[in-house]
């Protein structure tokens, strides 16, 4: 079994907002001249150090876990649970930016894999070609060439 793990770009708009208001709630702590001026930048610092920690905490979270074997795959990731035998998938499709995978089980059923990181990922580009090879020895193809 092969596990690939799609992570979720880095959400650098809560960075930068993190550190803009660490470096203002520490100048209004240390600048301040009285006690309305303390715990106002103090507040401050205290929501950009949270705001930090929750997007660290997002990056940690929002992974998305793709089992491989023989049998098929197994989806984890927050929201979604599925595991499918590659016999049961009837198509795959990819979109033309190549950052939206999507198996369909049947006439309904689908499961959409998303990949963040842009058509250049390496880790989703791996995952693709380990699902082709695999999805070719379940249905019998085989390069004669």
């Amino acid at each position: 079994m092969k596990t690939y793990t799609i992570k979720p770009r880095p959400p650098l708009r809560a960075f930068v907002l993190a550190a803009v208001l660490s470096v203002i709630g520490a100048v209004m702590v240390v600048a301040g001249s009285g006690a309305l001026w303390d715990w106002l930048g103090g507040l401050v610092l205290l929501v950009g150090v949270g705001l930090l920690l929750m997007a660290l905490y997002s990056l940690w979270s929002m992974r998305v876990h793709v089992d491989l074997d023989d049998e098929g795959f197994h989806v984890r990731g927050p929201g979604i649970d599925k595991k499918k035998t590659w016999s049961s998938v009837t198509k795959v499709a990819l979109s033309q930016d190549e950052t939206h995978l999507v198996f369909s089980h049947g006439e309904v059923e689908r499961t959409h894999l998303f990949c963040p990181g842009g058509p250049g990922d390496e880790e989703f580009e791996s995952m693709l070609k380990d699902i082709t090879r695999r999805l070719d020895q379940n249905r019998g193809y085989r390069n004669f060439i």
